[in-house]
């Protein structure tokens, strides 16, 4: 792997304003309908890699349950501080939030059964690195479930593909779904 580019948190005005973005669109988008299309169930470990404000964290720790497990990881402590504010005020006890200065997580190899990358592809610096990671957190049979948010899905399709760590099983609209390819189908590339 190459020299890691070190990503960058924006700013917490930029986050607030970005928070007060999504309180916008929310009225008109749930969060609960782009989730219908994530094959997630009771029991399941997600991690919802960008969470930003935990709009999608939130709901994933109910549809997962008190059995399953949500990591929320961002970059921005601002992000970290109001995905647990959250998670306290609706009493969610199955939420991890994980702050990050890297691509890399603490979260323990091959643990999630999902990982969610939505609307955060195009606020990346180093693909190869943070496709890795995901790669690293997914178990054997676990997706990834992308919303390239910012960018054009066939430029979103072109960067994960070239990574070689991930095989497209769906993409419908902007959303991808994504399995891991095994260690011996990824070294091939």
């Amino acid at each position: 792997m190459s020299q890691e580019k070190k990503p960058k948190a924006m700013s917490d005005a930029s986050f607030k304003l970005m928070m007060w973005t999504f309180r916008l669109i929310d009225l008109f988008v749930r969060p609960r309908r782009h989730l219908a299309k994530v094959p997630v169930r009771e029991g399941m470990t997600v991690v919802d890699y960008g969470c930003g404000p935990g709009r999608y964290t939130m709901p994933l720790a109910e549809l997962v349950g008190p059995g399953g497990k949500v990591f929320a990881v961002d970059i921005q402590p601002l992000a970290i501080r109001t995905v647990k504010e959250k998670a306290a005020r609706k009493s969610l006890t199955n939420i991890e939030a994980v702050l990050v200065d890297s691509y890399t997580t603490a979260i323990p190899a091959s643990s999630a059964d999902i990982v969610l990358l939505l609307d955060t592809v195009h606020l990346i610096k180093d693909y190869d690195a943070l496709f890795h990671e995901i790669h690293r957190l997914l178990k054997p049979d676990g997706f990834l479930f992308m919303d390239p948010g910012h960018m054009t899905t066939a430029r979103a399709r072109e960067i994960v593909e070239s990574t070689g760590l991930l095989t497209m099983v769906k993409c419908q609209g902007r959303d991808m779904l994504l399995t891991k390819k095994l260690s011996s189908e990824a070294s091939e590339k």
